[in-house]
């Protein structure tokens, strides 16, 4: 699935990691597509379907967590520069980032805001609970074809982004300890994501 499909679907995710993630991902690989400004407007939180290639899953820990939470607002004030030729000193301060936060590496530090991602992307928002990616995304399926408001070529185009996303299928599904760590500090998570974008 394309970025720019993951980045519609995540545009109205009410607990998104793409704050978490995305000022660490210019130094280590291209950016996500940011989200288009007409995303479609849901009141069930949108999910992000499996990419092609398989995540490493890290097994996550409340220090890995806060490390994360930690690092978020200074990852937030790095410029994104270029990503074909990033920036020594940017990438040299994001490992640095990395390292006081608990991390080996800026690769480490990504694949946990991965993992916490993959969890993420199956909350209900509305319960807090792990229900899966595809069930979000079929309650945003479900939202957007109500959506009297959308324009019919926006209208259009999220649906089938949304129907290609279920046809891909429920990606593998987190382990139950990061399932329950990343539910016990939702909250925090939230508000890290909420207040950098």
């Amino acid at each position: 699935m394309s970025r720019t499909t993951r980045a519609l679907l995540a545009a109205s995710l009410a607990f998104g990691t793409s704050a978490l993630v995305s000022q660490v991902s210019f130094a280590q690989a291209p950016q996500k597509a940011p989200a288009p400004a007409k995303a479609a407007p849901a009141p069930a939180a949108p999910a992000q379907a499996p990419e092609a290639e398989e995540q490493k899953e890290v097994a996550l820990t409340q220090a890995l967590i806060d490390g994360l939470v930690a690092a978020q607002p200074e990852l937030a004030k790095l410029p994104g520069g270029n990503a074909d030729k990033p920036d020594p000193k940017v990438q040299a301060q994001a490992v640095a980032i990395a390292k006081k936060n608990g991390f080996a590496s800026v690769d480490d530090l990504q694949d946990a805001a991965d993992s916490v991602e993959a969890v993420l992307e199956g909350i209900d928002p509305e319960t807090k609970t792990y229900v899966g990616v595809v069930p979000l995304l079929k309650k945003q399926l479900t939202a957007v074809e109500a959506d009297k408001k959308m324009k019919p070529k926006d209208k259009a185009a999220a649906l089938k982004d949304i129907n290609e996303a279920i046809a891909a299928g429920e990606p593998k599904k987190p382990s139950d300890g990061n399932i329950a760590l990343v539910t016990q500090n939702i909250d925090k998570l939230g508000q890290v994501a909420g207040g950098s974008q």
